[in-house]
């Protein structure tokens, strides 16, 4: 038994040290007559688990935070999905590209639509950071 828990610690260990995280958030632009601030960057801020060609993390929207799921077509192009964490109603679906600024550095603007919406959907500006 001591063994098969040896064995299980490593792997996981092994596992947690090949993983790379990434902190996300999406800039806010201030409303008419506001000035730009710091929580412009950090209201939208998030972290996500990166495996291969998959992202899955949260992102706090306002006072709520939202699953976050993210699939890298390419080096670049990728495909993001967004969902309230109290509604599995609220999914939105997007796609953006990735400019990568300073070594993990990346400047992100992609368009996002919510899937239960008629209206059109939103151009958004995002930074990200690979640990």
């Amino acid at each position: 038994m001591r063994k098969y828990i040896l064995t299980i610690g490593i792997a996981m260990l092994s596992f947690a040290a090949s993983a790379q995280y990434m902190v996300t958030t999406t800039v806010s632009a201030p409303e008419e007559g506001e000035s730009w601030e710091v929580s412009s960057i950090t209201d939208n801020m998030g972290i996500g688990y990166i495996y291969k060609d998959v992202v899955v993390g949260v992102v706090k929207n306002g006072d709520d935070y939202d699953m976050m799921g993210r699939y890298n077509v390419n080096d670049n192009v990728y495909i993001v999905s967004q969902m309230a964490t109290d509604s599995t109603h609220d999914l939105s679906i997007g796609v953006g590209y990735s400019l990568s600024l300073w070594k993990n550095l990346s400047v992100e603007p992609y368009y996002i639509t919510d899937l239960n919406s008629e209206e059109a959907g939103v151009f958004k500006i995002g930074l990200s950071y690979k640990l």
